[in-house]
């Protein structure tokens, strides 16, 4: 009884760490629009990665002994699933409207499910199913996208967003499903590294790839003190500190949960816009967060209801 409730503790505080992630990356998007403007978004990636690893490796240099293939296995996949994710989100951004960047990067809350479905064989419940859904439409109605006005026609920009989606849910299923054989700290150090020479490499490659022309992405870089801070700061809380807390959290908390409940970093963000002026209220926007709040409630259901299951079954 005592080791159960330890247990239910700490699923609490698991879901006040994704909950704290979900509020550091909601309130982000003035920073990149920021940075997008002197920054390319492979060079940014690779630099916010370098800097994460290093500080990783210095954190974890006591542990290194730890170490062993299944890290690499595991972390080197999820590692370039991030990095391409990260540099084909914010190009394609380029190319599309935030709205439909926000609804086609949420695509992560179907695919986990599908995932976890084939890797180890979890079938999910009906409740998981109509709460990825769910959280589906929630993002659709908040970005306000309109089908009738061709608004969702798909680019380059789409297609790009799109990818991201799914390379996250592939990174949040494959975490989730195996982070509790590992290290938190020395599997996120080994996916920062992995990071951040994925990041190299592509900021490379998109810069000498010509398509019509002229590369996918050239260098820009600026030395900028402001931005350089900005880059320091992503780097070390939206990176290495929001990264550990949603990778240590799935220890207790079911991936699936987490895909459907990282999309509701959306709302945050309209907030954030509305109070800088960035964007005004909209029906559309109440109308999605509160669809895409009663997804997450589901998804929190589906996910208690599925330990105590567990623990019903162990006893």
């Amino acid at each position: 009884m005592l080791g159960q409730k330890r247990k239910l503790n700490k699923t609490y505080l698991a879901y006040a760490m994704i909950f704290l992630v979900i509020f550091i990356w909601g309130s982000s998007p003035p920073l990149n629009t920021y940075l997008n403007e002197n920054y390319s978004a492979a060079l940014r990636t690779a630099v916010v990665g370098v800097i994460s690893a290093l500080t990783l490796l210095f954190i974890c240099r006591g542990r290194l002994k730890k170490l062993n293939a299944s890290y690499f296995k595991l972390a080197i996949p999820t590692g370039i699933c991030v990095a391409l994710a990260s540099v084909v989100q914010k190009i394609g951004l380029y190319y599309t409207t935030p709205t439909t960047y926000a609804f086609l990067e949420n695509l992560s809350c179907v695919v986990v499910p599908v995932i976890l479905f084939f890797v180890i064989k979890k079938k999910p419940s009906f409740l998981t199913i109509f709460s990825s859904i769910l959280c589906l439409v929630g993002c659709f109605v908040l970005s306000g996208i309109n089908l009738s006005s061709g608004d969702l026609s798909f680019g380059i920009g789409e297609i790009l967003c799109a990818l991201a989606g799914v390379l996250y849910g592939v990174n949040i299923a494959f975490t989730g499903a195996k982070i509790h054989k590992f290290d938190t700290l020395l599997y996120l150090m080994v996916q920062m590294i992995t990071q951040a020479i994925a990041g190299i490499v592509f900021a490379y490659l998109f810069s000498v790839i010509n398509i019509n022309g002229a590369p996918i992405e050239s260098f820009r870089w600026s030395w900028d003190f402001t931005g350089l801070i900005l880059i320091v700061v992503i780097a070390l809380v939206s990176n290495v500190l929001c990264w550990f807390l949603r990778t240590y959290a799935m220890n207790f908390v079911n991936p699936t949960a987490v895909s459907v409940i990282m999309p509701f970093s959306a709302v945050i963000t309209g907030i954030v816009s509305v109070i800088f002026g960035m964007d005004t209220i909209s029906l559309e926007f109440i109308l999605g967060g509160i669809i895409s709040l009663g997804a997450v409630i589901l998804s929190s259901i589906a996910d208690i209801k599925y330990e105590k299951k567990e623990t019903d079954t162990q006893n």
